[in-house]
């Protein structure tokens, strides 16, 4: 986990990140591949708010010639590749929700379920963001946690999926205790078959 999540928001809200997302991007570039609803993917480049704004970046870290693109919240901190960015560089991503598959008994079927707020609120997905050679947009990953008992039957992992208010304190600059946002963290989600 978090290998897709989803967004759906109202067109209003929708306009009013696009504006925000234009003022905060010279790149047109990035602009052009902005992904503003549905089912999102690794590489996929989404609108994502930082100290409060939203910028346009790249889901994934570039390792040599892989990808990563989560972060274990337990061990972010310790971790080279994510050190400075967790300190220096947090985020949030606005999702609808997220999806997981799960292996049904008897067989090679997987199944797939999605992961929403109750009320469909929104989900602020926890992560860190840095600059990438050669990528004229910035890059971000998803930390990740130990799920909670009610997700654990679909996956041993879960995103750190913030409140409103937790999401601020997120991206407010400075150090945070990381510890206690995770502990802290939503886990009531509901879970469904996905469409």
């Amino acid at each position: 986990m978090c290998g897709r999540f989803f967004i759906q928001i109202s067109r209003k809200d929708l306009d009013e990140i696009i504006a925000e997302v234009e003022r905060n991007n010279a790149d047109r570039e990035g602009l052009a591949a902005l992904k503003l609803e549905g089912e999102v993917f690794p590489t996929d480049t989404v609108a994502v708010r930082t100290e409060m704004t939203y910028t346009a970046m790249r889901w994934g870290f570039r390792m040599g010639k892989g990808l990563v693109i989560n972060a274990r919240s337990e061990t972010v901190r310790e971790k080279s590749l994510f050190r400075e960015a967790i300190v220096d560089r947090r985020c949030v991503v606005a999702a609808s929700g997220y999806y997981e598959w799960k292996q049904e008994s008897g067989g090679g079927r997987k199944t797939k379920y999605q992961f929403c707020p109750p009320g469909g609120q929104v989900l602020w997905l926890a992560g860190c963001y840095r600059k990438e050679e050669g990528s004229p947009i910035p890059a971000f990953v998803i930390l990740t946690r130990e799920a909670s008992p009610g997700l654990a039957r679909f996956h041993d992992r879960m995103p750190v999926v913030l409140s409103a208010q937790q999401a601020e304190l997120w991206t407010t600059p400075g150090d945070v205790d990381l510890d206690a946002i995770v502990a802290d963290s939503v886990t009531d989600l509901e879970s469904a078959v996905a469409p």
